[in-house]
């Protein structure tokens, strides 16, 4: 019970000092080390947008037929069946593959979506 309540109150006290004693990130402006009062121009940060492309490895149009192969491949080694984490027309494909079911097609497909987000650039 000792080292639990010693435990927890240097936890608390060290959590407080961190966040008491914290600073804020910011570009500022740099000294010469000889010339304290010469300063060098400023940084200035600024937002740009930019764009990534969130793909879905489970939906793309040829997800069924590649998860249909791998199943196969996989039965005819022998392997234990193993489900797929990707999902979707892949798993569904990896399914029929691996217990030889008839071909069926890609039912689904999910077009990659453009996601904006915002960074902090700084010249």
């Amino acid at each position: 019970m000792k080292n639990i309540l010693a435990l927890s109150l240097f936890t608390l006290a060290t959590i407080t000092g961190l966040l008491v004693n914290s600073q804020f990130v910011q570009a500022h402006r740099r000294y010469y080390r000889h010339y304290p009062y010469y300063r060098l121009p400023s940084y200035y940060c600024y937002p740009i947008t930019q764009w990534v492309v969130d793909e879905d490895p489970a939906y793309h149009p040829q997800a069924y037929a590649d998860g249909y192969r791998q199943g196969q491949e996989q039965a005819r080694r022998g392997n234990a069946y193993k489900p797929r984490t990707a999902g979707g027309e892949f798993s569904r494909g990896f399914d029929d593959g691996y217990y030889g079911r008839e071909f069926a097609g890609q039912k689904h497909i999910v077009p990659n979506v453009v996601k904006p987000y915002t960074t902090t650039q700084c010249d």
